[in-house]
């Protein structure tokens, strides 16, 4: 019985030239649902019948995110634990369907792609996962490993396939001859290599590297970023690079995005955002990261408060309920040194931060410089009042409503064009401080 031959590699019709959008997101959305197990069944006896329900909720791992990466670019998208990246990654690439929004590679919607137009399409997007041993199969050799995904596309005869192997292992900086080594027989920055070798076996236009290097040691880490760097201008490489490390950020890409709490919070020219930032939240990031110099004076920046719930998050500006910069609500009239005041006094009542014996001892903590009049001076009276009855729900309820609420950062979603200083490059920033700009 005959089958036909393999595929070779060759040129798509629909190639991009370099510098035009190869991948374009536009309001890209992924909710997950938990529970639904015996665990999420709640007693609730009023429709009749059985007297259980289950419960879930809904985490917003990732909403409304909109960017476009450029052929032959390396975009990163850098944030916190948690904050989506990750989920972005695997969304954009289908390996999550997404919940809403649409995502363009080459001009066609792979958000409309399933089955095998979803299959052929993935040949041309790649992924190198965070841990370099978890994503290798221990059982095979590294050879077949890299071939793999030439014989998953029927690309290339069996010994074409071993051919490109041993080219590729070598182009990654590893020997040919390692074809028949196991992955434990590596060490973690040479099974990385592998991930390399087997994501370029199928020639693709795109790679999304999700935290490809943060397993690595130092040392090793630069090694593997500047071969993925050498790859990239020799075979015409996309990537999507997701850290957390805004060193090795800064190092490879030519733009940067910050994600908080599955948003997309500021995006520019790399160089640009780190010169020039314009959310807080990613000048809290730049200012954390530590310099190596002893004679260098100055605390660290440290974000107060918790990441809140993906399931519950605020409105308006997600980064509010920790943001230094809180705006001010129109209702009132406060000097900013009132409004510090009563923001700190606001924060740490929610958080329980303090202890306290008398009026006195909480103006002198709080209010020594400055203290609201009017109606601010009012609801702080009040607010006072509840803490010195040890009602400090009362209390945080009553600054966050009449305070917190009503700032136009808990109003309304920040989306603002920034004028660059760096370069001419969009400049994109998620806070209503830029509204002026």
């Amino acid at each position: 019985m005959s089958s036909e031959p393999a595929r070779s590699i060759s040129d798509d019709d629909d190639d991009i030239a370099f510098g035009e959008t190869l991948v374009s997101v536009e309001n890209l959305t992924k909710h997950f649902t938990t529970g639904g197990g015996l665990l999420s069944l709640r007693y609730d006896a009023t429709g009749g019948g059985f007297p259980f329900r289950t419960h879930s909720d809904r985490v917003r791992a990732v909403e409304n995110v909109s960017f476009d990466i450029k052929k032959g670019e390396t975009l990163g998208i850098v944030g916190e634990s948690g904050c989506g990246k990750s989920t972005l990654a695997r969304t954009i690439l289908k390996l999550h369907a997404p919940t809403d929004g649409d995502i363009y590679f080459k001009g066609e919607n792979l958000a409309d792609l399933t089955g095998e137009a979803l299959r052929k399409r993935r040949r041309e997007m790649q992924m190198i996962f965070q841990d370099p041993q978890s994503s290798l199969d221990p059982r095979m050799k590294v050879g077949p490993i890299v071939e793999e995904p030439m014989k998953a596309h029927d690309i290339y005869d069996p010994d074409e396939r071993s051919d490109r192997v041993r080219d590729l292992l070598e182009k990654v900086g590893l020997d040919p001859q390692h074809y028949n080594r196991y992955p434990h027989e590596f060490s973690g920055g040479q099974r990385q290599r592998v991930n390399l070798a087997r994501a370029l076996a199928v020639n693709p236009d795109f790679i999304v590297c999700d935290e490809p290097v943060s397993a690595l040691d130092v040392s090793i880490q630069a090694q593997v970023l500047n071969t993925m760097k050498r790859l990239q201008r020799e075979f015409g490489l996309t990537y999507l690079f997701i850290a957390h490390d805004l060193s090795v950020i800064r190092h490879i890409s030519d733009r940067v995005g910050v994600m908080y709490l599955g948003q997309l919070v500021e995006l520019a020219d790399r160089d640009e955002l780190f010169e020039n930032p314009q959310h807080p939240y990613t000048r809290s990031l730049l200012e954390s990261i530590p310099v190596p110099d002893p004679r260098v004076e100055g605390r660290r920046g440290v974000l107060e408060g918790d990441v809140p719930s993906p399931i519950n998050p605020p409105s308006g500006c997600r980064f509010r309920t920790r943001c230094p910069d809180l705006i001010a609500p129109d209702t009132y009239e406060m000097s900013d040194a009132e409004w510090v005041n009563v923001r700190r006094f606001m924060r740490a009542v929610d958080r329980r931060t303090f202890t306290v014996t008398d009026r006195a001892e909480l103006l002198a903590e709080f209010f020594d410089d400055a203290y609201p009049d009017g109606e601010a001076g009012d609801v702080t009276d009040r607010a006072i009042d509840n803490v010195l009855a040890d009602e400090w729900e009362t209390a945080a309820t009553l600054l966050q409503e009449r305070f917190a609420e009503q700032s136009i950062c808990a109003l309304r979603e920040p989306s603002y064009e920034v004028e660059p200083e760096h370069g001419t490059n969009q400049h994109f920033a998620a806070c209503h401080l830029n509204a002026d700009d």
